[in-house]
């Protein structure tokens, strides 16, 4: 066994133990990190298995079919975080909508949040009738200092 061999394993096991970690100790997420790992020590202490496999997929070379891979896994974790972020902002939107609807409807009747005195309003907060810094900055809007008391 060669010394890159001895490091490429080691580090292919910490990358398994910290990937079980970092999925909370899941079982699928633990086989499936024990999975790489397994394939991975393989491909490293025999290297020519991968040519072998590649020629059976229909692939000239082994590298050719390790960057294969590598590309479509790449592919795959982007988009399974753009779905992720798609997901969350849906849902903080969920949350803002039902915060806006609960301190309208906490406000009671006919009154709206320009009403209040200045005093009971952040005036950094958007969600209190006041506009962001930067256009209260642009001129388009009145900033809170400039609001009537």
């Amino acid at each position: 066994m060669t010394s890159i061999q001895i490091v490429l394993i080691t580090l292919s096991l910490l990358v398994a133990v910290f990937g079980s970690h970092a999925f909370r100790a899941k079982l699928p997420s633990r086989l499936l990190a024990a999975f790489f790992f397994v394939t991975a020590t393989g491909l490293i202490l025999f290297p020519a298995s991968t040519t072998v496999l590649a020629h059976a997929l229909g692939v000239g070379r082994g590298t050719d079919l390790l960057l294969y891979i590598a590309i479509l896994a790449g592919i795959h974790a982007v988009l399974m975080l753009y779905v992720r972020t798609i997901r969350l902002n849906r849902k903080i939107t969920e949350q803002i909508r039902a915060t806006a609807i609960r301190e309208a409807q906490s406000l009671g009747p006919g009154l709206v949040a320009s009403d209040l005195p200045l005093s009971k309003v952040d005036p950094g907060n958007p969600i209190d009738g006041y506009p962001l810094d930067r256009q209260a900055r642009s001129g388009n809007v009145l900033s809170p200092s400039a609001r009537p008391t």
